[in-house]
């Protein structure tokens, strides 16, 4: 029994200076820079999204990888604008791999600002997400985030072919300009659906030539509002 209690006791005896030698090292390692940040792998970013992943792990550099919390990095760097998700490894001894899903951008606002893309979500987007072939909303006036996330959607379609379409968005809601001129007004809500309404008014008539107009913001009817040279305009309903 004895023998028993002594080899339990230079086990455990053996064990706790194992460790304490491995914590010392390990300590010694870290103050001698063995573990600091020296290398991040970036996948998933375009080259010119990089300046902004840059712009947050900078002041990373030398600190040692075991005490970044990658939860917390990841929460930091799906707060840039254009990222959608971010997932955080250490790579011992010393490298970081951040797996980043990128924004898609789907359309842009032109305002007296300038012009800014929109992603897929309605988020604000960098001028480097800027293409010349989103189509471009043009506003006098501010977009409300609710909006932006509705035309986002509507925009981000695999249906919504915008290739020959010019687009306004006033207090009236959002216009989409067709053909020689004529305005769809779609309003600020339902536009799939008032869309393809329109669309399948447009397929059931020859043309609308004669017509400036097309309002689509009542339910189940379109109002078509014809101009007339010298006079006002007059609605007719179908």
């Amino acid at each position: 029994m004895k023998d028993r209690r002594r080899a339990a006791f230079w086990l455990l005896f053996s064990s706790g200076l194992a460790a304490f030698a491995l914590a010392m090292g390990y300590r010694w390692f870290e103050r001698g820079g063995a573990f600091d940040l020296d290398t991040v792998r970036i996948r998933g970013a375009r080259h010119v999204d990089s300046s902004a992943v840059c712009q947050v792990v900078k002041p990373l550099f030398g600190t040692s990888i075991w005490q970044i919390d990658p939860a917390t990095l990841q929460n930091v760097l799906s707060d840039v604008p254009g990222i959608d998700s971010a997932h955080v490894d250490r790579v011992p001894l010393s490298s970081l791999v951040l797996e980043l899903t990128i924004s898609e951008p789907v359309f842009a606002i032109s305002d007296s600002s300038g012009v800014t893309a929109v992603s897929s979500i309605g988020e604000l987007l960098p001028s480097r997400f800027i293409t010349d072939s989103l189509p471009v909303v043009e506003s006098r006036e501010g977009i409300d985030p609710e909006v932006s996330r509705t035309l986002a959607a509507w925009f981000g379609a695999s249906d919504m072919q915008s290739d020959g379409l010019s687009f306004k968005y006033t207090n009236r809601g959002l216009s989409v300009f067709v053909g020689d001129g004529c305005e769809v007004l779609l309003g600020s809500d339902r536009l799939s659906e008032r869309w393809t309404d329109y669309q399948q008014l447009a397929s059931s008539m020859s043309d609308l030539e004669g017509w400036y107009q097309v309002d689509m913001r009542y339910s189940n009817q379109a109002v078509l509002r014809e101009l007339h040279e010298n006079s006002t305009s007059q609605g007719g309903e179908i």
